[in-house]
């Protein structure tokens, strides 16, 4: 792990670079050349951020299972207990944009060891919780903890990786993350299902411990930091915070509040615009914003959004479908979506290594295709509670999602040059988390609020759903 922090600032496998912008978006001067990274360097290091990356994956979705649960728990509506996956979004989204400048300043050591401190501290928070708020507070170092690793994973993968395997590189970090996906709901319901809501934070409390004292231990700086580098701008973090919560919330109260919803999708909108024109005219930005002016990168983050979405939406309606509709405990709803989650990371491992020989085409649009016929077929499947064929769907969607994720992203950021490479990879990470949010409060507000009438106008709660 430790020789990615030799390639930070440098090209691919640690070129040195003496002066230039920062990845961030500013001018930073190194205090010296970068060490180059050894092959073998590079390989521990992509190897350690690949094992980070799974526990991520296990932790970012530790409640995709858990809503129902935590709404009996701590008597709040489903819609409610959504809230916790919401904020999660909202924070990781805005530690996110501070991603690339805290990479440039910290170095990959430290920002290892705060990222396996908030997961740590996550973790046990939740298991000593007592009341919703505190469920709140735990996802919310979580999601800190995740908002670090995101943007640090593919910033450091595409310094470290030969160019002819970054696009495998960068799948083994989206299997890794899949690995972790695929692992959560079930382990995390069976915990649920036998010892309750706070039990399950336990192994991300184990997790985060392991990986800290990993980084402490093993992680060795080579090169040196940013030693000129700006403090981060206080304000445009608050921006970004008060912006893409507005946003977040304002698109989550579409379902039941419209006259809600919309002052607080405005408000959203004029603050993240006052957040980019900030960027502008600082010397050195929180988030250089110069990569969505390359077409080939904001056509490849689009298309991560749009898999990221339909990812995120089948990870937490299909779940509450079946706990609903199908009777499934936790465990078992879990159970049913570990097959998929393990195609999905198997699907991005043989895309990855087909797309560094022939390049995306045609797999990456025979993904996108994928992606739409499943959902389109998922619609019909649900309505008839089959739920043999929903698994069925469900793989096939999940795989196309693991087709298209890291090639799409891989040609995103490769179109940028090494100066704008961690500030690209933050604003796909953003990207990622506002689909996040998006398929959260778009899809769980209308399934609940859907529910809730039919139950309300007699209907049993199975019949509903």
């Amino acid at each position: 792990m430790g020789a990615i922090e030799g390639g930070e600032r440098g090209c691919p496998m640690g070129g040195a670079k003496t002066t230039g912008a920062s990845g961030a978006g500013g001018t930073a001067v190194l205090s010296s050349p970068a060490t180059p990274l050894s092959p073998r360097d590079g390989r521990a290091g992509i190897g350690g951020i690949v094992a980070a990356m799974m526990f991520n994956g296990f932790m970012v979705t530790l409640m995709s299972v858990a809503l129902p649960a935590v709404a009996r728990a701590y008597g709040v509506t489903v819609a409610q207990a959504n809230w916790v996956v919401l904020v999660f979004a909202i924070v990781a989204a805005t530690v996110i944009t501070m991603g690339a400048r805290l990479l440039h300043r910290w170095g990959l050591k430290r920002l290892m060891v705060v990222a396996c401190g908030c997961m740590a501290a996550g973790g046990i928070v939740g298991f000593l919780a007592v009341n919703y708020a505190g469920i709140m507070a735990a996802r919310v170092l979580h999601a800190c903890a995740a908002g670090l690793l995101y943007p640090t994973a593919s910033t450091s993968i595409m310094k470290a990786a030969p160019p002819d395997r970054r696009t495998f590189s960068l799948s083994l970090k989206t299997a890794a993350g899949g690995i972790g996906f695929a692992a959560s709901p079930f382990l995390s319901g069976l915990v649920l299902t036998h010892f309750g809501v706070n039990a399950m934070f336990l192994p991300t409390a184990v997790m985060g411990l392991g990986c800290l004292v990993a980084s402490v231990v093993f992680v060795k700086p080579i090169g040196e930091r940013d030693a000129a580098l700006k403090p981060i701008d206080v304000p445009s973090a608050l921006l970004a915070f008060v912006g893409l919560g507005c946003a977040m919330f304002g698109i989550s109260e579409i379902n039941h509040a419209l006259a809600v919803a919309l002052p607080l999708l405005a408000v959203g909108a004029a603050v993240l615009g006052l957040f980019a024109w900030r960027q502008r005219g600082l010397a050195v930005p929180l988030l250089n914003l110069r990569p969505l002016a390359n077409r080939t990168f904001l056509v490849g983050v689009l298309l991560v959004m749009f898999s990221s979405f339909a990812e995120h939406a089948l990870r937490l309606t299909v779940p509450l479908y079946l706990e609903g509709a199908a009777g499934f405990t936790a465990s078992a709803a879990g159970l049913f979506m570990l097959l998929p989650q393990l195609a999905y990371a198997g699907s991005a491992m043989v895309a990855g290594k087909i797309v560094d020989r022939r390049g995306i085409w045609p797999l990456v649009p025979a993904g996108f295709a994928i992606i739409v016929a499943g959902l389109a077929a998922l619609w019909g499947l649900a309505e008839g509670k089959v739920v043999a064929a929903l698994l069925v769907v469900v793989f096939v969607i999940l795989a196309g999602v693991g087709t298209e994720t890291a090639p799409n992203r891989e040609v995103a950021l490769a179109a940028l040059d090494a100066e704008a490479l961690a500030a690209g990879s933050s604003i796909s990470s953003v990207f990622v988390q506002l689909a996040s949010a998006l398929s959260s409060a778009l899809l769980v507000g209308f399934f609940t609020n859907e529910v809730a009438a039919q139950t309300h106008a007699g209907a049993s709660e199975a019949a509903a759903y």
